[in-house]
């Protein structure tokens, strides 16, 4: 029933009026870190770098999304308001900048085994990151993004 649905946005009072007709209240719709942390599994979802296969992978482009990547995270991490949600998005984040870290040159680029190497390890802390997410708000991953879930699972183990 749509009672007992999670919020994804709550409301805030912005300001109350009184007339000689009668009080007036004006609310806000404001985003929860649940709606938060929903449209931020699916932003990674769109970075087919954490799930395609390795084959796929052009290293130049892959960098191209972690740098767009890591600038939609460092917006959306000063607007949480949990400590969860907040480290949970700093983990990606620290991630994100571990592999463009080890891809900052041209001859890592071009080199197979150090790019595969480096994008494993992406996954891996990206998919541990999603499942606390996951579990803390209580958001089903599914499609392409559960293949780095498990991977995060395995890496916990």
């Amino acid at each position: 029933m749509w009672f007992w649905r999670k919020r994804t946005k709550k409301k805030r009072l912005t300001s109350v009026g009184v007339s000689l007709t009668g009080v007036s209240a004006n609310w806000e719709a404001v985003k929860t870190d649940r709606g938060r942390a929903r449209e931020a599994l699916h932003r990674l979802e769109d970075h087919r770098m954490l799930y395609d296969v390795y084959e796929s992978e052009i290293a130049d482009q892959v960098v191209t999304s972690a740098e767009r990547l890591r600038s939609y995270l460092s917006e959306q991490i000063p607007e949480c308001e949990t400590i969860e949600l907040r480290s949970g998005l700093r983990e990606i984040q620290a991630a994100v900048r571990q592999f463009l870290t080890g891809m900052s040159s041209n001859r890592a680029r071009r080199n197979w085994n150090p790019f595969c190497n480096a994008l494993r390890r992406l996954r891996r802390r990206v998919g541990t990151a999603v499942v606390e997410i996951a579990q803390t708000f209580d958001i089903p991953v599914d499609g392409d993004l559960a293949r780095i879930v498990e991977a995060g699972r395995r890496a916990d183990q």
